[in-house]
């Protein structure tokens, strides 16, 4: 068996994949190790500089100790630096897992890339350097073909596979694939017609839909798509993670228009058209905040507008903001640690308290 790597860094546009890595890399040093501490960075509540320093820092329990930089693309090219200076020590018994959620061909790819020296990393001992990036829409039957056996332990024939490539979209795979796997014997093979019968209009709904809801604060919407969630078998981890993501792009929205509120009124007057106050408004938005680059502008009506990502953005304030950022880390630390139950119900408590957290906020109650 292979030794542990020391440094694990993922980079990409696919989430999933990502999300995947991550919790089979934790997975691994639990049960090889014995168990391990999970040190999460925060950068709400943290300077890098302190969270470096404390994982060169010895344990004086002789803990094995797991750090996680989970959004490494938000981090300034100083701290990049930082961090890299301190990723080719082999401290005894801690490991570091990096996540950086890029584009190909973007500049925080060359960023993340540069700084980090991901091309020399990549064949230092010890380390692994992933790069998860989504696939082409002409390579996605491939992906599904390969991505499968991984994921849910079962085949897929390669009609079946360009077929449900025709039908879902990617941020949408996992969830389907799940629905199919719930429906097939252990071992089965996917093939064309299990695709066929299960791939319909009445999809499984997915965790970008709760991630939506709970922006909009609609708690019943919320609740049904988590009791749509556990008709099937999915991943509560994911889920927080989907939302966390979310949040975090929220809350870099809420920042940049309390900045620049010039811009929120231009968007505010609406329009049609790429040439319209609404869609320049919302494009600069999209770039300010990472969800955009600058050669996406076709990509401002799905993306920025029709998601509606920027009323949610003004539905909490920036301490309601953090205060949810927050409790999605202690929930996810807290589900991993085996603290709390991976159930409807702590999940349907957690989106409660999401949604009411402006409300703590006024009455001085901690959500």
């Amino acid at each position: 068996m292979k030794d542990i790597p020391r440094l694990l860094i993922v980079s990409g546009d696919d989430t999933f994949t990502m999300e995947l890595l991550k919790d089979r890399y934790l997975s691994r040093i639990e049960k090889e190790r014995g168990g391990c501490v999970l040190e999460v960075f925060d950068s709400l509540n943290e300077k890098l500089a302190d969270f470096t320093q404390r994982m060169m820092t010895v344990s004086l329990f002789s803990e094995i100790r797991v750090f996680c930089i989970l959004h490494a693309q938000s981090l300034s090219e100083s701290e990049l630096a930082e961090l890299d200076s301190v990723l080719d020590y082999e401290i005894p018994d801690v490991y570091l897992f990096i996540g950086a959620q890029i584009e190909k061909r973007s500049s925080a790819e060359t960023k993340i890339t540069k700084k980090l020296q991901l091309k020399k990393r990549g064949g230092a001992q010890g380390v692994i350097v992933q790069d998860c990036s989504k696939p082409y829409d002409n390579k996605l039957a491939e992906w599904i073909t390969k991505q499968t056996p991984v994921m849910f332990n079962r085949q897929i024939d390669r009609d079946a596979a360009q077929l449900l490539a025709e039908l879902v979209e990617f941020d949408l795979l996992y969830s389907e694939l799940q629905k199919i796997d719930t429906s097939l014997d252990s071992g089965a093979r996917i093939d064309k017609r299990t695709v066929e019968k299960v791939t319909g209009a009445t999809r499984t709904m997915s965790v970008y839909e709760l991630a939506a809801a709970l922006g909009e604060k609609d708690l019943p919407e919320a609740l049904c798509v988590i009791d749509s969630l556990f008709s099937g078998s999915f991943s509560v981890s994911f889920a927080v993670s989907a939302i966390f993501r979310h949040f975090w792009s929220l809350f870099k929205i809420k920042n940049y228009l309390e900045k620049n509120p010039n811009t929120l009124r231009e968007y505010n007057m609406g329009g049609f058209g790429e040439s319209s106050p609404q869609s320049k408004a919302a494009f600069e938005i999209g770039k300010a905040c990472g969800l955009l680059t600058e050669s996406e502008a076709k990509k401002v009506f799905p993306v920025i507008i029709k998601s509606g990502i920027i009323n949610q953005s003004q539905k909490f304030s920036s301490a309601g903001f953090r205060a949810v950022l927050k409790m999605l880390q202690q929930f996810d630390a807290d589900v991993k640690r085996g603290k709390v139950e991976a159930s409807g119900r702590t999940l349907q408590m957690l989106c409660y308290r999401i949604v009411r957290v402006n409300e703590c906020e006024k009455a001085g109650v901690n959500a």
